[in-house]
């Protein structure tokens, strides 16, 4: 499994480009994935794009995420995935669990299924992961700004994330 190769340097905080805050989307091309990088932007937030659980951990990797937005629907499970396969979203949040500087997660659920066990088994899981707030699609770009926000006052003490070896970066 591509999480037990996971690899993550807690030293490297701050993004080498200049961004002052990474978040990461996983989406499967939902179009407030689309919008909010465009608001944000202006303010110094880059926004990494991830359609797959691969691609997530790979940007996982290389960049620092400052707030990780989990499609549980992510890799194109639009329906339910059979009682015993765990969907990509629920993989990748146990993946940023394990990062010692373990960025808050922010789940995006696709409405409900026909199989009310398994969306409570689910939102349970996701909570249990340390999700730090849930939205229901269709996320409109002012709730997900607004949870942003939430997340930078509640993490990060409502101060751009910085390098603890520098911190006048």
């Amino acid at each position: 499994m591509v999480a037990a190769a996971y690899r993550h340097n807690p030293n490297h905080l701050t993004d080498p480009d200049g961004g002052r805050l990474n978040v990461l989307l996983t989406d499967h091309g939902q179009r407030w994935a689309r919008q909010v990088p465009a608001l944000l932007e202006p303010q110094g937030v880059r926004a990494f794009h991830a359609e797959s659980m691969d691609q997530a951990i790979g940007l996982i990797e290389a960049t620092p995420i400052h707030v990780a937005v989990v499609d549980l629907a992510m890799g194109g499970e639009t329906e339910a995935p059979a009682p015993d396969r765990v969907p990509d979203g629920l993989k990748l949040l146990r993946v940023i669990q394990r990062i010692e500087t373990r960025p808050p997660a922010v789940v995006v659920v696709r409405g409900r299924s026909f199989q009310p066990r398994f969306d409570n088994f689910v939102l349970t899981e996701a909570m249990k992961l340390n999700a730090f707030s849930v939205l229901d699609t269709p996320v409109h770009p002012e709730q997900m700004l607004s949870v942003l926000q939430r997340a930078l006052e509640r993490f990060y003490g409502g101060q751009w994330p910085t390098d603890p070896n520098n911190p006048n970066a």
